[in-house]
């Protein structure tokens, strides 16, 4: 299995965790989540990247989770960055 299929897999369980309400608050909570959710937005890949977007909007819709994120070392940057790549998701399947 290569490292790009790896990556997807992690980013689309780690997305599938938070799509559900209940897991939002300790998706948050724990360690290595929010790192490693900010490191797949430079992923050549942007079906890797599209994937840690929608799990951070996911997480995001949990009020209590928002100023956490925002004060994540390195999320506002990588967002500004995935910004103005520009990447085209128009071409991405979930």
């Amino acid at each position: 299995m290569s490292a790009e299929v790896d990556a997807l897999t992690v980013v689309n369980q780690l997305r599938d965790l938070a799509a559900d309400p209940l897991n939002r608050r300790a998706i948050v909570e724990d360690q290595g989540c929010l790192p490693g959710l900010i490191l797949f937005f430079d992923h050549p890949n942007p079906q890797v990247v599209y994937s840690a977007l929608l799990a951070v909007r996911y997480l995001a819709e949990c009020r209590a989770n928002r100023e956490k994120l925002k004060g994540e070392l390195g999320m506002m940057l990588s967002l500004q960055n995935v910004m103005q790549k520009g990447r085209g998701f128009d071409d991405v399947s979930i």
